[in-house]
């Protein structure tokens, strides 16, 4: 700090020798300055550190000895259109004749002007706008810019996002030119660099929608590019969604000022909310600092630029972003001031000799002072200042991290070194054990049903295969006992043919991609669905076609004789059947199943990897629809038997009425079905959806089974009852004969019935 005073003391004496001796000879510069005093973006750090500049010229009898630069600020507040009315009120005021501009610091004020400015010959050094779109030389042709531009921050980016061997990144920027341009250059540059843009996202207002893009599409590192106050907004709401901590990494733009993230006014985060979601957020600027042991033609290095402007300011804030960057300010003035020079020094080699003092808004001097500074090349406060033919500059850049609520230098980008342009300043971090990944790390666990369930279920369908063999064997043996014969076996034997192929249906469910492959597996789908649907047609159809005899003929009221064989019967479970196949077929053709990989159970660990659960399926696009029509007809084939089994409760003849245990297997069904089927549907779990659906099967199948057979096994040797008559439907007493009328006898006694005629009634 002493050195820094003497040091200004000396410049300041200096200063008054050569104002005493050569004051009278002195030609006054005047430079237009625009800066934001005020406004959305403050900078108060610019003036001074330019006057700073201006100071050391203007006492330098090496440069301009002549001339004296004179500095006339005006306040922009980083509004375009009071940048424009301030510039203008300057240059229509006759009294200063202004030489060149130097501002503005936003880009939105440096476009309106630097479009105008022209227009006067005025050539203009912009010391802090970064939007591309002030490369355009025919828009802005006689533009410099000192603060590097927001696309050439793309490489610090992809170098960084390189190091660390990420491949997929996502981007999200407010909908402006001045962010889109360095947006769209950021995702052609990825490509050259081997990284996918896997999400690419813009809002003008509200970011909570693109977040939600963001997170579905699994970002982890995302390039962010928006204005402060939207900064604030899209990291409250990366808060609320989950997106920050150390499985993300975000990277944004490094000249927002220090505590940016305070301001919760407009957000509904609080601000210890908003501290944790910024935490570890990286930023990428121009590096405002000479890094090289040498000094400039200003002779002083960074930090004695900084004591220079703590001492002619007071009350500093160091970690204020327009502060760290204010040497953009001095080199911004002294590269003006070199061009005045060397415009003036060519002016005077020429025949006659001009000066830079017979500048005017109409002559040809302003492309001298252009072409100075077009061939600018000299080591500033901040570094080395060239400037490329779109008057855009070329230096250092720096990558920072938020630390603990302050912009911590973590790494150097210095591109004269092409091996390891990425200089690291810091290691350790990292909130976690190392860097995340791109991605979220997905562990696929194949599930197949276990082995010791399918053999427990297997097990028990073909014990019930075995049982319903049982029952067909009896059913056979015993098919001329009159018993077994008025109960019509052969309708019996069918219902025993629908209870195997149930448990054959149970077989085919059990078997997935750990037995066979796939191209069987869709087969074992087709297999476990036909036999099913077709088991109960049969089974159920033939049991409510014998049922439904039974209410023809004990309903009918004239008395006829009647005779409805089995062949009718027949033809009714094949209508049931013929319908089936119909639905398979078309489904078949336009909407066949297929094998496919369904997630059914996800998990985040600790450590950011995700664990899903695969399961082989077998899916139609369509396949609600036909399981919607086939559950229809089958439900009105139920509540069809539920109403043949009422109708015939009053039939008390055991070997031809089985109404009672009919209902109880409808009631069985219906049950097992408005239980189950929601609950198999809601369980992601394939073993225990596997095991609740095969054990329903094999419940309603056994149950119907031993509810029809197990009753005549104990009955088969019965004698017919001489009391085996039947009232009407609407006799006043159950079980009580109907003497209104005469009396249907159900079989004449002794006589055998002929099972090939099938039953019938007599007067």
């Amino acid at each position: 700090m002493m050195r820094s005073a003497v040091f200004t003391i000396v410049i300041l004496f200096a200063g008054f020798l050569r104002f005493v001796s050569i004051a009278e000879q002195k030609t006054t510069l005047n430079i237009l300055g625009l800066f934001p005093f005020k406004g959305d973006w403050v900078d108060v750090y610019t003036e001074p550190s330019s006057q700073i500049a201006f100071n050391i010229v203007n006492n330098d009898p090496k440069m301009l000895a002549e001339y004296e630069l004179q500095l006339h600020s005006r306040d922009t507040q980083c509004d375009a259109g009071r940048a424009i009315d301030e510039m203008y009120r300057a240059l229509y005021n006759d009294s200063v004749k202004y030489v060149m501009i130097l501002g503005g610091a936003c880009s939105s004020v440096t476009q309106p002007t630097a479009r105008s400015s022209h227009y006067w010959h005025l050539v203009q050094m912009s010391h802090a706008s970064t939007s591309p779109l002030l490369r355009d030389r025919g828009i802005f042709p006689l533009l410099f810019r000192m603060w590097p531009e927001d696309s050439t921050l793309n490489v610090v980016k992809l170098v960084f996002i390189k190091a660390f061997g990420w491949k997929r990144v996502a981007t999200i920027h407010e909908n402006l030119d001045i962010f889109s341009i360095p947006t769209a250059d950021f995702q052609r540059q990825a490509t050259d660099y081997g990284i996918d843009v896997i999400a690419a996202e813009s809002f003008t207002k509200d970011p909570s929608l693109q977040i939600a893009n963001l997170k579905r599409n699994g970002a982890r590192i995302i390039i962010g590019n928006f204005y402060h106050n939207k900064a604030i907004k899209v990291f409250c709401e990366a808060y609320k969604q989950g997106l920050y901590g150390k499985g993300y990494v975000w990277v944004i733009i490094g000249w927002f000022s220090a505590n940016w993230w305070r301001d919760t006014s407009d957000v509904n985060c609080t601000i210890d909310e908003m501290k944790e979601a910024v935490e570890g957020y990286f930023s990428v600027d121009g590096d405002p600092r000479n890094r090289s042991p040498n000094r400039g033609p200003a002779n002083i290095s960074t930090d004695e630029y900084f004591a220079l402007l703590e001492d002619t300011m007071s009350n500093v804030q160091s970690n204020d972003s327009a502060y760290q960057n204010s040497p953009y300010g001095f080199d911004s003035a002294w590269a003006i001031a070199m061009a005045l020079h060397q415009a003036n020094q060519e002016l005077q080699m020429q025949n006659p000799p001009r000066s830079i003092a017979e500048f005017t808004y109409n002559n040809d001097v302003y492309t001298h002072i252009f072409d100075a500074m077009r061939s600018m090349n000299f080591l500033g406060v901040s570094g080395p200042v060239t400037f490329t033919d779109d008057g855009g500059r070329t230096g250092g850049m720096v990558l920072e991290q938020n630390q603990g609520g302050t912009e911590i230098r973590v790494a150097i980008y210095d591109p004269s070194k092409e091996e390891e342009p990425l200089q690291w300043i810091q290691q350790d971090i990292w909130q976690g054990d190392g860097p995340p990944p791109d991605s979220t790390i997905v562990e696929e666990l194949r599930i197949t049903i276990p082995k010791f369930l399918f053999i427990a279920m297997t097990t028990l369908a073909v014990g019930g295969a075995i049982l319903a063999i049982f029952f067909l064997a009896f059913n056979i043996k015993n098919r001329h006992k009159r018993f077994i014969k008025m109960s019509s076996p052969n309708l019996n034997n069918l219902i025993l043919i629908g209870g195997i192929l149930a448990y054959v249906s149970m077989i085919f469910f059990g078997i997935d991609d750990g037995i066979v492959s796939e191209d069987a597996l869709i087969w074992m789908c087709k297999g476990h669905l036909w036999t099913f649907v077709a088991s109960f047609s049969i089974a159920y159809g033939a049991m409510f076609a014998k049922t439904w005899r039974v209410h023809r003929i004990f309903t009918n009221k004239k008395l006829q004789k009647m005779s409805i064989k089995d062949h009718r019967l027949y033809v009714m479970i094949g209508a049931l059947l013929a319908v089936d196949i119909l639905i398979f077929l078309v489904w078949e053709i336009t909407d066949p199943l297929k094998v496919v990989q369904r997630e059914t159970h996800f998990k985040l660990d600790h450590n950011d990897i995700l664990r899903v659960s695969l399961a082989t399926v077998c899916e139609a696009n369509g396949q609600i629809y036909f399981y919607g029509l086939i559950l229809s007809i089958n439900g009105v084939l139920l509540m069809f038997g539920a109403f043949l089994a009422w109708e015939t409760r009053h039939v008390t003849v055991k070997a031809l009425n089985d109404s009672k245990y009919i209902g109880m297997s409808v009631y069985t069904v219906v049950v097992l079905s408005f239980v189950g089927a929601p609950v198999a549907l809601a369980i992601d779990d394939v073993a225990l959806h596997y095991a609740l659906i095969s054990t329903f099967i094999f419940f309603a199948t056994t149950l119907t089974l031993c509810l029809v057979f197990i009753p005549k096994l104990k009955d088969i040797n019965a004698v017919a009852p001489n009391t085996a008559f039947l009232t009407r439907p609407n006799a006043g007493v159950e079980g009580e004969a109907d003497t209104s009328g005469p009396t249907r006898s159900v079989y004449e006694k002794d006589k055998p019935i002929n099972e090939d005629k099938g039953c019938s009634n007599t007067k």
